[in-house]
This record gives C-alpha cells, structure tokens and sequence, in this order.
C-alpha cells in the first residue's frame, strides 16, 4: 500500500506518466484518479475577479442610505429628569441634611457644636441647625427655651418664631413660647430684633417681648437661667404659658377653664403642690390634683 501511495504522489505531482503508473497499478488506476481529481477541483476556489467584485459591490449599495439610529428625547428627557432629581435629593441629603436636638417634657439636653459653642434645653424645647455654611454665619433654630454659651468667630443667630437674636461671642438664654419672647444676657454682647424693634443687651441685662411689644431692658443679678436651677420665672406673662411651661416640667395635663390672666412670678421644679400653690394663690384661684398625680384642675 506504501509504494501505491507512492506512485499515486509522484503522478499527481508530474513525475511519472500515465503509462507508467498503469503498468505499475493497472488500468483502473488512471480512472480513479480522474474522479478523486474531478471531485477536489470542484472544491478549490475559484479565482476572485477584484474589478468585477467591486463593481458588484457599488451596485448592490447604490441606492441604500445608511440607517439613521432615531434618539427617543422622550426618553432621554426622562432618563435626564430622573438623573436631576437623584442629584437634588442627594445633595440635600448630604449638604443640607438638619440636625436637631429635643429636650423632652421634664428633661434637659445639652449639645456641644463641633465650634465648642454649648447649648442647654429646657424641657420641651428643641433646637435645628445645619453646620455647612457656618464658616460665614451660624444659625440657630429655636422653639421652646435655651441657654447658649458661645465662641468666638462667625456670627451666630438664633431664629424663633417671636424675633432675631445675634451675637458674635457671649452666653445668653432664650425663651420662645407662645407669642412672647424673653432674652438674658451674661456675657457679651446680643443683638434682639423683633419686627422693626431692636435693642442690645450687654451682661445683667435681658429684654421682655409680649405679644410683640418690646419692652424696656431690665437689670438682672443671675449668671444662668433659673431653670437650670429648678426654677421657672415669668415676668407679667399670659396664665397659658405659665401652665404649660408647669406642663412640660412635670409631665401632667392641667385644665383651666379662663386664661385670660397674667402671671408674675416663680414656681420649683421639685415640688407639684407647691408650685401650683405659687401659681395659683396671687390669682385667687382654686385647684386639685389627681391621685396619681397626672392632672390638675384650676379654677
């Protein structure tokens, strides 16, 4: 098989004749080797005419545009919208996101700021600030009562609902309840401004705002407020806010059938009874308590 194989090589490469290899193998060898022959060329790849392909080529692409992908801008609007919203609210998240501390009834908070400004709750009270832009300005959102010791450097603002008080760097209580507004000062300077009033106060001062109307600024003795002595002080305010100041400092529902009183005065934070006796007696009112010591009626 080995020399066929041979001869079979030697004829398709040229080296032996057809005479050769049929009287080596006999006559059938030629006739297949025609056929093996026959089939292989009908596996070989015809020539490639380039010009004439090219030309096939220009013809079959002539009248064809190239596709134009369409933009849906609905869409893309959309997408564009959704990207805004999700940067907005991150950003409001992370840049403007508030702080917030509450004092809750019959307990104090204090809080110092990352300036090393302090500042103490009393009960009830809650305080919002954002520290981003207080390199330029600091500001305070207050409701209830406050005292605020603070450092020097940008100016700091305390916001309620009754007025404005700025300072650069003193320590200073505020009390913000109902439609009045009473500020002390103990140490530097305090700007208060309410509607198109406006005083300054300097240590041992403080100013009473009712319902608005500023009045004249008072000397006073104290270096702290007196409730982080355990007392309450009023000074001619509306019987309301007397009570719910008693309230917030005692945990306890008190019904009063008239408010329209005023009170001046003090009343401890460790003795129910005689609070309400203190409130109570310069009024000639009349009161009891519940058993359990949750509410009070006064009348």
């Amino acid at each position: 098989m080995k020399n066929k194989d041979v001869l079979y090589a030697k004829w398709l490469s040229g080296e032996i004749s057809d005479e050769e290899l049929q009287s080596a193998l006999g006559v059938e060898a030629i006739g297949n080797l025609d056929l093996v022959v026959k089939t292989v060329d009908q596996w070989s790849t015809p020539k490639y005419d380039t010009s004439a392909g090219y030309e096939k080529f220009k013809e079959k692409h002539r009248n064809k545009s190239t596709p134009i992908r369409k933009l849906n801008w609905f869409k893309i609007s959309g997408l564009a919208a959704s990207f805004l919203v999700l940067l907005f609210v991150g950003n409001k998240f992370f840049i403007n996101q508030n702080e917030e501390l509450y004092a809750k009834n019959g307990h104090n908070e204090k809080k110092t700021l990352a300036n090393g400004s302090e500042i103490s709750l009393n009960d009830g009270s809650t305080i919002t600030y954002n520290t981003q832009n207080w390199t330029s300005e600091r500001v305070i959102e207050l409701s209830g009562e406050a005292v605020f010791q603070v450092t020097k450097g940008s100016p700091f603002v305390v916001n309620t609902k009754n007025g404005v008080i700025r300072v650069l760097g003193t320590q200073f209580n505020v009390r913000a309840w109902g439609s009045n507004l009473y500020v002390e000062c103990y140490e530097g300077k305090v700007e208060v401004t309410v509607n198109n009033q406006k005083t300054i106060l300097i240590a041992n001062e403080a100013v009473n705002v009712l319902q608005g109307n500023m009045d004249d600024k008072q000397i006073i003795t104290n270096k702290t407020p007196s409730w982080q002595n355990g007392t309450s002080r009023f000074y001619n305010e509306n019987l309301q806010i007397v009570l719910e100041e008693l309230e917030r400092q005692y945990d306890i529902k008190v019904n009063l059938k008239t408010m329209d009183r005023s009170f001046s005065g003090t009343f401890r934070h460790n003795d129910l009874e005689n609070a309400i006796r203190n409130i109570c007696k310069p009024l000639g009112l009349n009161f009891t308590i519940s058993e359990d010591q949750k509410l009070v009626v006064i009348e």
